[in-house]
């Protein structure tokens, strides 16, 4: 029989509002209100968001500085920077540049802080500047650093035979064009279960694979769990199955060998996700110059039995 995991840390009381514990794109199904936030959350958020939203973020910034000091300079008066010319346009538009040539130290030489208090809030831009550009250049170190993983996962997942019987199959492969090396999975399934007391609670089972492990992950896996006396599932029609509302995390893990680190990805179906009486095809094939092509926009291509 399946191994019973008493509770991984999810919790076994059923709510039944509460479909999935794990979304679809793998993030935790968890609203978190109350909890302390620092500066590291602010890295933490600023190194996973998209690139779009942290150039947008960091330009939206850097627009905003600019303009608080150019609010400072034209309090303490335009005639307080050297090489202001009402003829070149804008004074307030000429401030700005000012203070973007201060807050970049770049400093063309045409325009100069006169008067103490003009210089010694050039001198805070400055060092202001200096601080920004370095957190900017630690931050984009750590998006380029962090390894990030490109596992992808089959929208669905199958129900088809195998063998003498029949089976689920989940099939993942690797975006990015590098071969992970010790490819372990782990699949744990969650459904509802009569207690002793007669009350519905929320059991756990971790699945045995067919192939928990591999060496080398090139093209595609697919991760078989034979539905027999070991499973959970064993002579469970589909009408039970379904009646469940069993939950699947696939965990799975290898060694990327660019940034020598293990790289893990996650993901999680639910019932509504299973492919009845189906099976996967094969995306790849073989070339004249003897290689292999595969094509990853195949990964969701199912076929009758």
């Amino acid at each position: 029989m399946a191994n019973e995991i008493k509770d991984p840390g999810i919790g076994t009381k059923i709510d039944e509002k509460v479909r999935r514990m794990i979304n679809a794109d793998g993030s935790y199904n968890v609203i978190k209100k109350g909890s302390a936030k620092g500066i590291r959350d602010i890295f933490k958020y600023l190194v996973e968001i998209s690139w779009t939203w942290f150039f947008t973020i960091l330009f939206v910034g850097y627009i905003i500085f600019n303009l608080i000091f150019s609010l400072i300079y034209t309090y303490f008066g335009p005639e307080n920077i050297l090489g202001l010319d009402s003829e070149n346009g804008s004074v307030f538009f000429q401030t700005f540049f000012f203070s973007i040539q201060t807050f970049t130290t770049v400093g063309y030489g045409t325009l100069a802080p006169l008067g103490i208090a003009t210089q010694i809030v050039a001198s805070i831009e400055a060092f202001v500047g200096f601080l920004s550009f370095s957190l900017a250049t630690g931050l984009l170190y750590g998006r380029f650093s962090r390894p990030r993983s490109k596992i992808k996962f089959a929208d669905n997942f199958v129900f088809s035979k195998y063998e003498q019987g029949h089976s689920f199959k989940f099939k993942l492969t690797n975006l990015r064009d590098v071969v992970l090396q010790d490819v372990e999975a782990k699949i744990i399934t969650m459904f509802n279960k009569e207690n002793e007391n007669g009350q519905l609670v929320r059991t756990y089972y971790e699945l045995p694979i067919t192939l928990p492990k591999i060496d080398i992950m090139a093209l595609t896996w697919t991760l078989v769990h034979k539905i027999d006396e070991e499973s959970p599932f064993w002579n469970k029609s589909k009408e039970e199955i379904i009646s469940q509302h069993p939950e699947f995390l696939i965990f799975v893990n290898g060694f990327d060998e660019i940034y020598s680190e293990r790289t893990r990805a996650r993901k999680s179906y639910v019932v509504k996700d299973i492919l009845w009486n189906k099976n996967f095809t094969t995306n790849f094939k073989s070339l004249e110059n003897g290689k292999l092509l595969m094509d990853v926009r195949d990964l969701n291509n199912v076929e009758n039995e």
